[in-house]
């Protein structure tokens, strides 16, 4: 049984970890979490809708007590407890998760499995312009140093528009841009990945729809900044745009004490030359 009660990324990494264990050993795996509906679809692992990691754990030692499950593993790949603070990681996050549980190989992308239904009732119109989704937030659950520019983001919006059509993602809050379909807050996760899946690219934060990005095969622009870097939860089919300074990756969930000078320093026109980089790539 693994537990793990974070964001949408972290829990689709653990989707990802679920999935090979229970390949790589022919087990099945309870996967205690708040996000179930990232699960639906990966074989030999079962979700166990719970929030409260508390009830979680009384129930993982009830269910070892009468022999249901051999073991209870928390996903975590930070320090936890009083006094402890968040640090930059020794090695991609995936990569520490399976050294966690034993898996003699870390996969290299995260994976979702979305039906054929899905993705087709997702899928956008492919007469006309490409599609490039974009996703604008400036909440973040963690941090707020892991945001960008609402402002850059509406210019990077405005130029694209001449030659594709953007459909925006993300919560009905997040800042409008300039685009040919407003999915803000209308779809949910697997949704908004099999919308992905009908887009020449992505441009986002670091975050669970690059995520969702690399696991149904559409490149990203990533706009890291500094608060963590690609090394640590970013993929080499994108286009990382990481800023290194002396202290960065930070990790800092307060207040940036530089202005986020990591995230000032990227510039509407370094994500375009970055967008078409990734689309002669790709």
């Amino acid at each position: 049984m693994f537990l793990r009660f974070a964001g949408l990324g972290d829990t689709l990494f653990v989707n990802t970890i679920a999935y090979h264990y229970a390949r790589t050993y022919s087990r099945r795996v309870i996967v205690a979490v708040r996000h179930p509906i990232l699960f639906r679809g990966t074989p030999g692992v079962v979700a166990l809708p719970i929030q409260s990691q508390k009830i979680a754990h009384q129930v993982g030692k009830f269910m070892q007590r009468v022999g249901l499950i051999e073991s209870m593993i928390y996903m975590g790949y930070q320090p936890e407890g009083p006094g402890t603070k968040m640090q930059p990681m020794p090695a991609h996050i995936l990569s520490v998760l399976a050294a966690k549980v034993g898996l003699p190989m870390a996969p290299t992308r995260p994976v979702l499995f979305l039906s054929k239904p899905e993705l087709q009732s997702a899928a956008l119109p492919s007469d006309g312009k490409p599609w490039v989704a974009m996703h604008s937030t400036g909440i973040t659950e963690m941090t707020s140093n892991k945001n960008w520019y609402p402002d850059r983001f509406a210019t990077v919006a405005q130029t694209l528009h001449r030659n594709f059509r953007i459909v925006q993602l993300g919560l009905p809050t997040d800042p409008l841009l300039e685009n040919d379909l407003d999915l803000r807050g209308k779809v949910n996760p697997r949704q908004a990945a099999a919308v992905i899946a009908s887009c020449r690219a992505l441009i986002c934060q670091e975050g669970y729809l690059m995520h969702a990005a690399t696991a149904v095969g559409t490149p990203a622009v990533v706009l890291f900044g500094g608060f963590i870097s690609p090394g640590e939860s970013g993929y080499d089919c994108n286009i990382n745009l990481f800023t290194k300074l002396d202290c960065s990756p930070c990790w800092l969930p307060t207040m940036c004490p530089y202005n986020r000078e990591c995230m000032d320093k990227i510039s509407s026109r370094d994500v375009l030359t970055a967008l078409d980089g990734l689309l002669a790539k790709n």
